[in-house]
């Protein structure tokens, strides 16, 4: 009936396993909940407790596959043809998560994203920027999604009929943090596979600091470079690419990117401050994707 794949990096899980379990019990529906820690190193000892549960199973990978590869190595070892995507570090909004994601299938739909939410409190300031971030730019309720974003997915909540694709699903040459989601929506897009978007957010529970987010954003850019370079990708891609590649035709790009180079630190103090600005961020992801480029 239904396997819930779980990704993790020594992630505490107890919150997240223990909801999704006792909905699935309740439901008196077939299913297993698999767990992959893709942190060699880790010391999270929830998987002593996780195993006492029926049908969960939570195995470390010896070594880092990166997120795309453990998507697929959870999807490669699950049972059932339906499979729901989930990171370790979010939980379900409603009570009813999973028998709305059934509720889904009756539509015969091949993928359903749910949405992400985030709380309505601000965190500590030294994780505003993800917050703010998260709100303006993840956080979109179905009906806008359907309309304008239809092919807005994130891999953190995500329902798949895997036997509709071929495995693996995922871009295996993807081993570092950023823009799996985008390359699996590209592929949708092209295929002209419909996403259902329905009302069934996770809320995004690990925040992480603002410094870290800027060093995962800086990550995932080099990665959407080297995607755009090797033509998996298109330049229009996302409007970051867009942008830089419309400065490029124009020969405005060095001059932006030098621009940008004598206000970076300015930009970056502000981006860990306790007023972040989203337009400093995209000015900063501008930059970085500049830089990335040049070097590539």
């Amino acid at each position: 009936m239904l396997s819930i794949l779980i990704r993790s990096f020594d992630d505490p899980l107890i919150d997240i396993v223990s909801v999704l379990h006792a909905e699935c019990q309740f439901l008196d529906i077939e299913f297993e909940i698999l767990i992959s820690d893709d942190d060699p190193n880790g010391k999270n000892l929830d998987h002593q407790k996780l195993s006492r549960l029926p049908m969960v199973n939570y195995w470390k990978n010896s070594k880092n596959l990166g997120r795309s590869n453990n998507l697929n190595k959870l999807i490669s070892k699950s049972k059932y043809d339906i499979v729901l995507l989930m990171d370790a570090d979010v939980i379900p909004l409603k009570t009813n998560f999973i028998k709305l994601y059934l509720e889904a299938l009756n539509t015969n739909c091949f993928v359903a994203y749910g949405g992400l939410a985030y709380e309505k409190n601000p965190p500590e300031a030294s994780e505003l920027l993800r917050w703010v971030y998260g709100h303006k730019e993840e956080a979109k309720p179905a009906d806008l999604r359907q309309s304008r974003y239809p092919y807005n997915i994130l891999v953190s909540n995500l329902l798949i009929k895997k036997s509709e694709f071929e495995q693996p699903i995922f871009n295996t040459e993807l081993n570092t943090y950023g823009y799996e989601d985008l390359v699996f929506s590209e592929f949708l897009k092209e295929h002209e596979i419909d996403v259902l978007q329905i009302d069934n957010p996770v809320i995004h529970k690990g925040l992480e600091t603002s410094m870290v987010f800027l060093q995962k954003t800086e990550t995932a850019l080099d990665n959407l470079v080297g995607l755009i370079q090797k033509g998996t990708l298109s330049q229009e891609a996302t409007s970051l690419s867009t942008l830089y590649f419309k400065l490029k035709r124009y020969r405005l790009n060095v001059v932006i990117y030098k621009f940008l180079n004598v206000i970076e630190r300015a930009l970056k103090s502000n981006l860990v401050s306790n007023k972040p600005s989203l337009i400093y961020f995209k000015l900063y992801k501008l930059y970085h994707f500049s830089k990335s480029y040049q070097k590539q």
